[in-house]
């Protein structure tokens, strides 16, 4: 009889402990993964088309400035042909370090503006995601689907038009 009840008790944990796994198991089964398409979202915001223009300001302002640099190296070095002389070779070389340094300054001026400009536009979407995912608890993860991106294919739901509506882009 004592056999009997510890088989009985052991067989209802088992049960038990099956079906309490076999629950868990189905709840996973409704979470999802879900693309979007980072690029089309922000290529319909007017902020990125005003940061990128101020960028392409940026740029070329400094790109006017290396075009400057490299026109006097030019002379100097065509002068330098000519005369051979030692003082302009010592300017050639002092110009030649100008220019090296200002390219390391002009590259990272683009690049904290860019970071300044770019980065709330981001947070932006993001944030519009966030909102997107707490609408439906059943997303587990984003993956930017976005050629380039890395992700050759993801079968789940697209949340694209969800995240531009929440960011009021048609």
């Amino acid at each position: 009889m004592k056999k009997n009840t510890i088989f009985y008790f052991l067989l209802f944990l088992f049960l038990f402990g099956y079906s309490y796994s076999y629950s868990n198991s189905l709840k996973e089964c409704h979470k999802k993964i879900v693309c979007l398409n980072s690029i089309v979202i922000i290529e319909r915001m007017p902020e990125f088309f005003a940061a990128q223009k101020e960028l392409d300001r940026i740029n070329k302002i400094h790109e006017n400035i290396l075009d400057k640099l490299a026109k006097e190296f030019h002379k100097k070095a065509d002068k330098f042909q000519k005369s051979k002389n030692p003082v302009l070779k010592k300017e050639l070389e002092i110009l030649q370090a100008r220019a090296h340094a200002y390219q390391k300054t002009a590259s990272d001026d683009l690049t904290k503006n860019q970071n300044k400009l770019l980065n709330p536009i981001y947070k932006k979407i993001e944030n519009a995601i966030h909102k997107v995912i707490d609408k439906d608890k059943n997303i587990i993860r984003v993956d930017d689907c976005s050629p380039g991106k890395g992700v050759l294919v993801n079968k789940g739901e697209d949340i694209t038009e969800e995240v531009k509506k929440e960011l009021g882009l048609k």
